[in-house]
């Protein structure tokens, strides 16, 4: 048994220990905020060896060493920092993130579990139950799950967004642009309100409402900074399915302008000319005229003859793809 005076020598010298330890984490702290990572994990290191049963040295190497896709290192320091703070559900959660990020998915699941039976309706972890649900393609979980989350967080974007992305993928729109409606009506960040538009403009046209689609797509194009060759084609078959021949082909001028050219585009545009003579005489010479003007400065070579590079006979034969490989994955059957 230690006498009054060895125990009140023990108390002080571990509160010196855990005083430098504090030191050392804050010193840490500016050293990654500096960018100094290797200084800081030193600090962290000498902070574990003077206080190895300090939970918060555990927890920021480990956030350290997810900084430096670490991840094998910071799966050992959390675990370290659940040993010594077991009633946290933090420290389940991000073990749990971890091994998910690691496409570890039945050892997220076990550790999520964990999360979840402390804390029922923690919001990332029902999120990241939905997320782990669709890698393993357990789209009924899944869904419940997003569900889940929307009841604890009404209206949240994200969670929104995900769910009618799965309906989508489901061909289940009527779900889907329910929840994108009401999105859509809410304060968003410009890039959720474009992904909004987006998938309400293929959840219309999923069920043949082309004029809604064309309207929605158009809004997520004009709030994008940049588009995909796959966003523009939607568009254009979008334009077309409305009866947007014109708009259609304005698009696929684009396409072919960005170097996105491509079968699909290319059925596409024979299926609009071939079918409509007025077409064929007006805007496939505006398609020939527009790539003449610009070939000069745009990133096609042109054939050694000079000629126009999309005269009608240099297009992909129109049997090369079947009316049903022009439609887009997202409104196929």
């Amino acid at each position: 048994m230690l006498l009054s005076v060895g125990c009140t020598w023990l108390q002080r010298h571990q509160t010196k220990d855990i005083d430098a330890c504090r030191t050392c984490i804050e010193k840490s702290f500016a050293a990654q905020q500096a960018g100094n990572l290797e200084e800081a994990r030193e600090l962290l290191n000498e902070a574990a060896k003077l206080q190895s049963d300090h939970a918060e040295t555990w927890w920021n190497l480990a956030e350290l060493s997810i900084q430096q896709d670490d991840y094998p290192a910071a799966v050992d320091e959390l675990k370290r920092y659940v040993e010594l703070q077991s009633s946290d559900p933090q420290g389940y959660l991000r073990l749990a993130q971890l091994y998910y990020l690691q496409n570890r998915y039945d050892a997220a699941e076990e550790w999520l579990d964990e999360v979840i039976r402390r804390t029922p309706n923690n919001f990332d972890a029902v999120m990241l139950s939905a997320r782990l649900a669709r890698k393993q393609a357990d789209h009924q979980k899944a869904i419940s799950e997003y569900y889940h989350a929307l009841q604890v967080m009404p209206h949240h974007a994200e969670a929104t967004l995900e769910l009618s992305e799965l309906l989508i993928a489901r061909h289940e729109p009527y779900r889907a642009s329910s929840l994108l409606r009401d999105l859509s009506r809410r304060a968003l960040m410009e890039e959720d309100q474009a992904r909004t538009h987006l998938n309400l403009g293929i959840a219309y046209g999923q069920i043949d409402r082309w004029d809604d689609a064309v309207e929605q797509l158009e809004v997520a194009r004009n709030l994008n900074d940049s588009e995909l060759a796959r966003d523009r084609y939607r568009l254009a078959y979008a334009h077309w399915k409305s009866g947007g021949s014109q708009q259609a082909l304005k698009l696929l001028i684009e396409m072919a302008d960005s170097g996105q050219w491509n079968e699909r585009s290319d059925a596409l545009y024979s299926t609009i000319t071939e079918g409509n003579p007025q077409l064929n005489n007006s805007d496939t010479a505006l398609l020939v005229g527009y790539e003449t003007r610009t070939a000069a400065t745009k990133p096609f070579d042109r054939p050694a003859s000079g000629e126009p590079l999309f005269l009608p006979d240099r297009l992909i034969s129109g049997d090369s793809l079947s009316q049903d490989a022009m439609v887009p994955p997202e409104w196929g059957l």
